[in-house]
């Protein structure tokens, strides 16, 4: 301890500098290392081919326009969140389940297989009535979806 003191008072200029350059290099490894980039996108890489699997603004207005004819839909909405496709069907409250469930089908039928293979799916339908909000999720690569209730029952 004694040599330790001693070689601080010999060299105090010198130990300030190396403390400060300490801290600096702490400081720096904690926004380079620890802390995301700043400006990049939530998803990383994972976004790279969209080119190849773009989607026409024609056919997201097709599959609006064909769900919003259908018996019961009020209206009909679309998001798209990284490779998730949101479409949510505003229903009348008179609407049985299992024909609303058949609307979710004509959006995948609207979609090319390729795109299928690359974007998952949701379907909101949405209604003031018991058995909705039910939510389908059709997952890329699959042949159906998947239902679940997000209401009380």
């Amino acid at each position: 301890m004694e040599n330790i003191k001693k070689f601080v008072n010999t060299h105090k200029r010198e130990c300030i500098i190396g403390g400060i350059i300490l801290f600096i290099l702490f400081i720096l490894m904690l926004i380079f290392i620890i802390a995301p980039p700043i400006g990049e996108n939530n998803y990383g890489n994972r976004l790279e081919k969209e080119n190849k699997y773009k989607i026409s603004s024609n056919t997201i207005n097709d599959i609006k326009d064909t769900v919003s004819k259908e018996d019961g839909v009020n209206k009909v909405i679309y998001h798209k969140e990284g490779r998730i496709l949101n479409f949510t069907i505003e229903l009348d409250d008179d609407i049985v389940l299992d024909s609303a469930k058949k609307y979710a089908d004509i959006v995948i039928d609207k979609l090319s297989k390729k795109n299928l293979k690359y974007y998952d799916v949701q379907v909101f339908l949405n209604s003031d009535n018991d058995k909705f909000p039910t939510i389908g999720y059709h997952a890329k690569g699959s042949d159906s979806y998947s239902w679940g209730n997000a209401g009380d029952n």
